[in-house]
């Protein structure tokens, strides 16, 4: 730990007071640290690229003026962010300030209308491949993000063989349930639950990104899934981007596969109950 410290006084100019555990993130464990003029983060994981996509992810999101942790330093094994110190703010100042983001974040697109994203990303532990010539949503949400993520799930044991021959049928008829022309790629933070949006007196800040470009839509889904915000942010969204006829009815339970997927490999247990029931609702 010594060692450490100094390594991080030498990055940040300024003598480390401190470095405490501050939470188990999902690959590795995560300090905050302390010199006497401010407080940093720094995730750790074993060496991979995983924190490395983390900072480019960060740095990406930033470039929209959309407001994420500074990234101080960065290897294969640490991470070292800026601390945001979270204020309490009252639930419907909160859904307002989550709404004014994360419709700027969404008014995000590319030029060519592509899906997925320039480089591959991460959710959690689990890599997620993207095409950088995939054009065609429904395609890019069964190949890139469904499939991979249930093959997971079946190879864990957490999955089976019926059910994950139940999703190969859902991916091939996407586009028979979703009208595709009505969706442009919009940037998507991708992992959008509670813990992965702090708040303080200037407003709303994202953290732990798995970013790509989708329907929109697909945040607003995860967002319901976890009951991360309610009618306040929804109703003040739907001010810059109003929710499709179909988001409700369709799009809500096609899109809370993914997630679904990624909680069962990561947990297993009741999250196999909730995807049985989307998989009926859905008449799978």
């Amino acid at each position: 730990m010594d060692m450490l410290k100094m390594q991080l006084s030498e990055i940040l100019d300024n003598e480390v007071e401190s470095i405490d555990f501050f939470t188990a993130g999902q690959i590795g464990d995560i300090y905050k640290v302390c010199t006497a003029e401010a407080s940093y983060i720094l995730k750790t994981s074993a060496p991979s690229e995983q924190l490395g996509i983390e900072a480019k992810m960060l740095k990406d999101i930033n470039k929209y003026d959309i407001v994420v942790p500074e990234v101080y330093a960065v290897s294969e094994s640490h991470l070292l962010l800026e601390f945001i110190e979270e204020s309490r703010e009252a639930k419907y100042t909160q859904e307002i300030e989550a709404a004014k983001l994360l419709s700027k974040l969404h008014s995000v697109s590319n030029d060519n209308r592509m899906y997925g994203y320039y480089y591959d990303t991460t959710i959690g532990p689990f890599h997620q491949k993207n095409e950088q010539t995939q054009y065609n949503w429904t395609l890019f949400l069964g190949q890139m993000r469904i499939m991979p993520m249930a093959k997971v799930c079946y190879e864990k044991g957490m999955l089976s063989k019926q059910t994950l021959e139940r999703l190969e049928g859902l991916c091939r008829d996407l586009y028979k349930r979703i009208e595709m022309s009505l969706i442009t790629p919009s940037l998507l933070h991708g992992d959008l639950w509670s813990w992965n949006i702090l708040f303080n007196i200037k407003g709303a800040v994202l953290i732990d990104p798995a970013i790509y470009f989708g329907d929109r839509e697909m945040e607003l889904a995860f967002i319901k899934l976890f009951d991360t915000f309610g009618e306040t942010f929804f109703e003040a969204y739907a001010e810059v981007h109003p929710l499709s006829d179909d988001f409700y009815e369709t799009k809500v339970p096609l899109y809370q596969i993914y997630p679904l997927l990624v909680h069962v490999a990561l947990y297993g247990g009741g999250y196999l109950g909730q995807l049985e029931q989307v998989l009926k609702k859905l008449k799978v």
